[in-house]
């Protein structure tokens, strides 16, 4: 599938090509001025590198070849850890994205059923979510999906948060400054092998506020971001 970042860095160069040659322009990225210029070189503009890493565009130099962008592994979840535009931080960092200010405070290995035939390992993560808004809203109704929860792994294999457990969190009702602390339940099957039991690297939590510009508004706040997804990486602690 076709990375729209890289549709966008296409657009770029394309229009690059049409001004005067002998030319530098500062470069804005998100809203940001990116430290390095674009030059003009024979009537072609070009971008330092270093913008590629400021749009998230992934990329490798080997020889005389710059690859831009990569190929997702066959096993990939959609929407797994590799194609989500999204805040990132360590366990114990608060990310917050105008509405929401989200924290995964601690990973744990959990059981259920145990000492029967059902017995199943998963992981439970536990966070904590503040509202930012100024009138009591619902996480679900700001664009937070139930199966947009997932962890994932170093292969991309992804695990969904328990259905109806998320709900407790997705369809709190939070008031202006509420917090609700809960643990989120990821359940492999029952018959995985206990040698297929990984630990996972990175909570993933989507939020399209697409369709709930209504219930946004009228919460008295806006997302800060164009990408307001939220992603902790579950290997490292602040």
């Amino acid at each position: 599938m076709f990375d729209p970042r890289l549709r966008t860095l296409a657009v770029l160069l394309a229009t690059g090509m049409a001004l005067a040659a002998g030319t530098t322009y500062s470069i804005v990225v998100g809203g940001q001025v990116a430290p390095d210029k674009a030059i003009v070189v024979n009537g072609k503009t070009y971008l330092p590198l270093s913008v590629l890493k400021e749009l998230g565009i992934p990329y490798s130099l080997r020889g005389t070849t710059l690859t831009l962008g990569g190929s997702a592994p066959a096993n990939q979840t959609p929407g797994g850890a590799n194609q989500r535009a999204s805040l990132e931080g360590c366990l114990g960092e608060t990310l917050f994205n105008g509405i929401w200010r989200f924290r995964a405070t601690r990973l744990e290995p959990i059981v259920k059923d145990a000492g029967t035939p059902l017995e199943t390992q998963g992981w439970g993560v536990t966070v904590e979510l503040r509202s930012g808004a100024k009138a009591m809203v619902q996480p679900v109704f700001t664009g937070m999906r139930d199966g947009g929860i997932q962890v994932a792994f170093d292969d991309a294999q992804t695990l969904t948060t328990d259905v109806l457990d998320v709900q407790k969190l997705t369809y709190a009702n939070l008031p202006p400054g509420g917090v609700l602390t809960h643990q989120l339940k990821f359940w492999y099957r029952y018959d995985t092998p206990k040698d297929q039991i990984k630990t996972p690297t990175k909570l993933l939590l989507e939020i399209n506020p697409t369709g709930f510009e209504n219930t946004i508004r009228a919460s008295g706040a806006s997302y800060t971001t164009p990408t307001p997804s939220l992603r902790v990486r579950l290997d490292c602690q602040k």
